[in-house]
């Protein structure tokens, strides 16, 4: 189940440094989210297929540990493969999500560039927020959208902090930046998601057709090549409710 989308950890090869280190980067996401965590009620929002959201209850057994996704075959897997005691799992929208109760900490990780109206989403987290809660969100701070067909928008640091400040939800100075090294091997493998040997595989032909319909992007790729060279950037920050 190779796909760019989302990551399945079984279902990564254990021989590709590539899959390898797609998977600890988003586990190194967790484990800062985990050390962050206030309160006893959690929302890890877009779970996945509930890995994470398995690792902060694990993590923090005296929490309860909610994960929403909008992708029914994702909590389904995530219901069979991650059980706890403190962990359920709820299909949904995160723009519309609703709860009965108030969190403390929302966890947001690899998010907010997936949806169609990022301060939608973010003004939903502060309504689902307990007073004095927590959010700890993350996003890629260099160009995605000519690699990443699911990706919907882009942000620098800057709008990336801005976005939150918006919602009276205030930067912290604990964050997570991390580098992501392009892998290109396969890179123009017209392989499908289920025959692919790792998760980049055919991203070539994505950015090739991007650039085709959005010739100006390539002028935002140049730039953040020459400036980070041949990788992603990705940042996670904590913010705070004031």
């Amino acid at each position: 189940m190779h796909s760019i989308e989302r990551i399945y950890p079984p279902d990564l090869d254990p021989a590709s440094p590539g899959d390898q280190n797609a998977l600890r980067i988003h586990l190194e996401r967790y484990e800062f989210a985990a050390r962050h965590l206030c309160g006893e009620q959690v929302l890890d929002m877009a779970c996945g297929c509930g890995y994470g959201s398995a690792l902060l209850a694990e993590r923090h057994p005296d929490k309860q540990v909610t994960g929403v996704d909008i992708d029914p075959a994702a909590i389904a897997y995530a219901r069979q493969h991650y059980q706890l005691p403190n962990l359920r799992y709820v299909c949904a929208d995160a723009e519309s999500f609703a709860a009965t109760q108030r969190f403390d900490s929302i966890v947001s990780l690899e998010t907010i560039e997936h949806l169609p109206n990022p301060r939608q989403l973010v003004a939903n987290y502060a309504r689902l927020l307990a007073a004095g809660g927590r959010v700890i969100a993350s996003v890629p701070i260099t160009p995605t959208l000519d690699g990443n067909p699911h990706h919907l928008h882009d942000f620098s640091r800057r709008s990336f902090l801005a976005l939150f400040r918006h919602h009276r939800l205030r930067p912290d100075t604990q964050e997570l930046e991390q580098i992501q090294w392009w892998q290109f091997r396969g890179l123009f493998s017209r392989r499908p998601d289920h025959a692919k040997r790792h998760r980049s595989e055919g991203v070539g032909n994505a950015v090739l057709n991007y650039y085709r319909r959005h010739p100006t992007y390539l002028l935002a790729r140049l730039a953040s090549m020459l400036r980070y060279g041949f990788s992603n950037r990705y940042l996670t920050c904590l913010f705070i409710a004031e």
